[in-house]
């Protein structure tokens, strides 16, 4: 039996120091697409000679923009599911696998567990999103979603973090979730969610956005209307 093809994705702004080892170390699971966030380096060209599809919007409109219109490239493309990872190498490629597995078993979304949280608040998101929906690492930017899931979603919109509301958009849906422990490493080069007063601003934004995911995706449950 042939291997599912898996699309990587890889938002990226300004991680030309990292962007080729990750590209490289990726494409050994799947085909590896980096969404390069208006990058004033040389993320592109390094993600590109190291056997990325970049996708680019012109110029830097913030992580979750890039992913949205990456996976709007991608949803409908030939694959079994999407999977994210950031740029900065904080993500193993060997970790890839245990969310192809979840894929194949037909999990709507698969959501990574870091051992640590970098941030308070968002150990505080995840402690209320374990209590509501029973997902302990809702921020993780590394998950995986399955194409059918993606297609169901119309359109795919940005929203204050889109993966994160992805996740509960599906959960509230009453879609199979799955988490999966992943091993972290240090990130090279500055936080994706930049200082400490903006992404805890993120992080607060993601909360709302969770929980109004959440309601789209119950109410779309009941009524079944599409959204």
């Amino acid at each position: 039996m042939a291997a599912p093809r898996i699309a990587i994705l890889i938002p990226a702004y300004n991680e030309q120091n990292s962007i080729g080892d990750v590209v490289s170390l990726a494409s050994s699971f799947g085909d590896v697409y980096v969404s390069d966030d208006g990058s004033s380096d040389e993320t592109s060209k390094v993600a590109s000679l190291n056997g990325a599809t970049v996708f680019s919007q012109g110029r830097n409109y913030g992580y979750n923009s890039a992913l949205s219109f990456g996976i709007s490239k991608l949803r409908e493309e030939n694959y079994l599911g999407v999977i994210t990872m950031d740029a900065d190498g904080q993500h193993s490629a060997n970790d890839i696998l245990l969310f192809v597995d979840f894929l194949v078993q037909g999990f709507a979304v698969v959501v990574g567990v870091r051992p640590t949280t970098a941030r308070l608040l968002e150990a505080v998101f995840g402690k209320l999103s374990n209590w509501f929906w029973g997902i302990r690492d809702p921020l993780c930017g590394m998950k995986a979603y399955s194409q059918s899931f993606l297609r169901s979603v119309n359109p795919i919109q940005t929203y204050n973090s889109v993966g994160t509301e992805l996740l509960v958009y599906a959960l509230g849906s009453k879609m199979p979730v799955a988490e999966v422990g992943i091993s972290g490493r240090d990130r090279i080069g500055s936080p994706r969610f930049a200082g400490r007063f903006k992404a805890n601003l993120l992080i607060a934004l993601a909360m709302a956005g969770g929980a109004g995911a959440y309601l789209r995706g119950f109410f779309k449950r009941n009524s079944g209307s599409v959204h």
